[in-house]
């Protein structure tokens, strides 16, 4: 493969990834790391891989090395927070879907996700009101019909868990 060809190799690591190879992604990206120092993107991509595969603390750190050198988009800090939860760390992953939110408050995905940390802290109240923003923003997201579900019932709402319940499975239907 040709290492100067920045897109390709992109591409081709996004392949390897979606067919579970993440060693092999890992292995390609860390090249381009090596030639493009300073580059996000490598980092950023690095990072997610590194999620996929479980490497959750590697995960982070490309991660951070990623915001170090420039990138300010949300997807990145909700990525940190996806793998700082994975890692253990609910309230870092908490300012991190926050940092995202406070980038573009129209990202449902961030949300939801900050709906998981408040749920699993057994707050399930901001939960909800977490689940039903990201629903407000994006209503055909089965897993956060599921969370809301979830939420709900916890609560004690059982009327407003069965209609989540339903909604998500009439979306897995489609």
């Amino acid at each position: 493969m040709n290492y100067d060809d920045f897109q390709t190799g992109f591409n081709e690591a996004d392949y390897l990834m979606q067919l579970g190879e993440y060693q092999s992604a890992i292995k390609l990206l860390l090249k381009y790391r090596k030639k493009y120092p300073g580059d996000s993107l490598v980092n950023f991509n690095l990072g997610v891989v590194y999620y996929k595969a479980g490497k959750f603390v590697k995960s982070i750190y490309s991660l951070e090395e990623a915001v170090r050198l420039g990138a300010e988009e949300p997807e990145v800090f909700n990525q940190l927070g996806l793998s700082s939860d994975s890692n253990g760390d609910l309230e870092g992953s908490r300012a991190y879907y926050k940092k995202a939110l406070e980038m573009d408050s129209s990202f449902a995905m961030a949300w939801n996700n900050l709906g998981v940390t408040y749920f699993l802290a057994g707050d399930y109240l901001s939960a909800k009101v977490n689940f039903e923003k990201a629903l407000e923003l994006n209503s055909e997201d089965p897993d956060t019909w599921f969370n809301l579900r979830d939420s709900c019932t916890e609560l004690g709402l059982d009327s407003e868990a069965e209609a989540a319940d339903l909604k998500y499975h009439e979306l897995l239907r489609h």
